[in-house]
């Protein structure tokens, strides 16, 4: 998913929620028409922003009910988050766009092994990866080198410390069958060891990337 379909996506919100404003009854609001736009906006507030975000607690707590006073305070709260998104001040978007891009090339790499390609399969779910670390690092602060590949980033990654040994130590194996793929040492793994990196590396992600 791209920025502009989120924004596209917080489009769609502030219409709805214009419409809501529009079936004003007195100083209420149609209560069905509310509840629905109400919780597609927090559901998508919440996975594009996250439950810590500014913008998701405003709106859950600033627009419980139909009065027409917080629907209004609702809209507005969106209108907001869009304007934050387009003028690029919310991390949080970068990390949801990331993890729909990852998601896919992961899915790229279960057909390529599903269809007996383990070779560029371990080198996709490798390179995938790589790159999620060197975010984690960024995002931490923590100076990245253009030479840095997945071993030195692990271990900035364990220094500083985001993860503990054990991770570590499975992200080392990881880089030694991405290693392997690359360096044509097919042999020294074998479709199952691919399977099993794959889904780690999904459950990786999932966790980090938040």
């Amino acid at each position: 998913m791209e920025v502009q379909r989120i924004v596209d996506r917080l489009d769609s919100l502030i219409s709805m929620g214009d419409g809501v404003l529009a079936m004003r009854e007195d100083d209420a609001v149609n209560v069905s028409l509310f509840q629905q736009w109400r919780t597609s906006s927090l559901a998508f507030l919440n996975a594009a922003l996250g439950p810590g975000s500014v913008h998701y607690r405003e709106f859950e707590q600033n627009c419980k009910s139909n009065w027409y006073y917080q629907a209004a305070q609702g809209v507005a709260i969106l209108r907001a988050a869009k304007d934050d998104i387009e003028g690029g001040y919310l991390q949080k978007v970068d990390t949801f766009v990331s993890a729909e891009i990852f998601d896919d090339f992961l899915e790229m790499a279960e057909y390529l092994l599903d269809n007996g390609y383990k070779d560029p399969a371990a080198s996709l779910t490798g390179a995938v990866l790589e790159n999620e670390l060197r975010r984690m690092c960024r995002d931490n602060d923590i100076p990245v080198k253009s030479d840095d590949n997945i071993g030195s980033l692990n271990q900035k990654l364990f220094q500083k410390p985001l993860y503990g040994k054990p991770q570590m130590r499975q992200i080392s194996i990881w880089q030694a069958i991405r290693d392997s793929a690359d360096h044509g040492k097919f042999e020294d793994y074998n479709a199952e060891s691919v399977k099993d990196m794959l889904k780690g590396v999904r459950s990786f992600l999932a966790e980090y990337l938040k």
